[in-house]
């Protein structure tokens, strides 16, 4: 049982990053705060209005070390993979890609939507794996938002997209003790989480929250400082999620979209993608380069 409450360790404030199509928030790996549980990464695409002809497209490119995860609140995103799979995204629904030894894919606005407008909204999360899992097999599921539990605590409206809080368990396998929930609430709601000890962070994406003395609105990434429970109340109508779970024990080190404790198997990864041993794609050619080689 944790001991204090909404002790704030940082406020992180996100970097804008244009990526396929898009600006995304980019919320960590930050200086100070390199991860939040096994949560290496977080990307956050705004609800943005595309124009017929233009949306996401994100070329093919690989990952190691990690488990991806996708949760789309507005909009469709078509999946490609090594594996061959190929999945839409729909709201509300979740896809979990984990690399292992090492995946690649593409992710673009499906064809139904490219000559008509359409709006975009989505957050995505680097999952670190721990080391026993790291140079497992590839492997992708996808949830549809039925799939995922829903419920209520003291009214507030909660969805359980990955890992285990309040005593449920959200279908999506993760390899590590994690939470990640979305949380809407109505003026003068409270909601309130013991992390257990957990690493715990929230980021609200509509909406302001009385956190102890102190207004929090949008587009800030919140830090609790550890063994501190969340106690927080809408000031109005209020859609946030909260995330977190048990730090990994080894350091991990991240280059470009590359997650290891190992430095050297990044460098057996990037020479991979370099020379096209790297696992690709089917049916498509145009590959997003190693960074390096873009400055070559």
């Amino acid at each position: 049982m944790s001991s204090t409450q909404n002790v704030i360790l940082m406020e992180i404030e996100p970097r804008l990053i244009s990526l396929g199509g898009a600006t995304v928030h980019r919320l960590i790996p930050y200086a100070k705060k390199r991860m939040v549980g096994p949560f290496i990464f977080f990307d956050y695409f705004p609800a943005t209005d595309f124009a017929a002809g233009e949306g996401m497209n994100v070329r093919p490119h690989p990952h190691i070390g990690l488990s991806t995860l996708s949760y789309l609140l507005e909009g469709k995103v078509l999946h490609h993979d090594s594996l061959g799979n190929k999945q839409l995204l729909t709201p509300g629904d979740v896809n979990w890609m984990t690399a292992g030894i090492g995946i690649s894919h593409s992710e673009r606005t499906p064809p139904e939507l490219h000559n008509i407008p359409h709006r975009l909204h989505l957050l995505q999360f680097w999952v670190a794996l721990p080391l026993e899992h790291e140079e497992g097999p590839p492997h992708f599921t996808h949830h549809p938002q039925e799939s995922i539990p829903r419920f209520q605590v003291n009214g507030v409206d909660i969805s359980l997209i990955a890992g285990s809080a309040f005593g449920k368990t959200s279908p999506v396998e993760v390899f590590s003790t994690l939470f990640f929930m979305d949380v809407r609430m109505t003026k003068g709601q409270v909601f309130e989480f013991d992390p257990e000890n957990q690493e715990l962070a929230f980021f609200i994406l509509q909406g302001r929250l009385t956190v102890g003395d102190k207004e929090i609105s949008g587009d800030d990434f919140v830090v609790l400082a550890h063994d501190s429970v969340l106690k927080v109340v809408a000031s109005e109508e209020t859609h946030l999620v909260v995330l977190g779970g048990e730090p990994l024990p080894e350091p991990r080190h991240i280059y470009w979209n590359y997650v290891s404790s190992s430095k050297e198997k990044i460098e057996k990864a990037k020479q991979a993608w370099r020379d096209g041993s790297f696992p690709q794609v089917p049916g498509e050619t145009d590959i997003i380069p190693l960074p390096e080689d873009l400055r070559g």
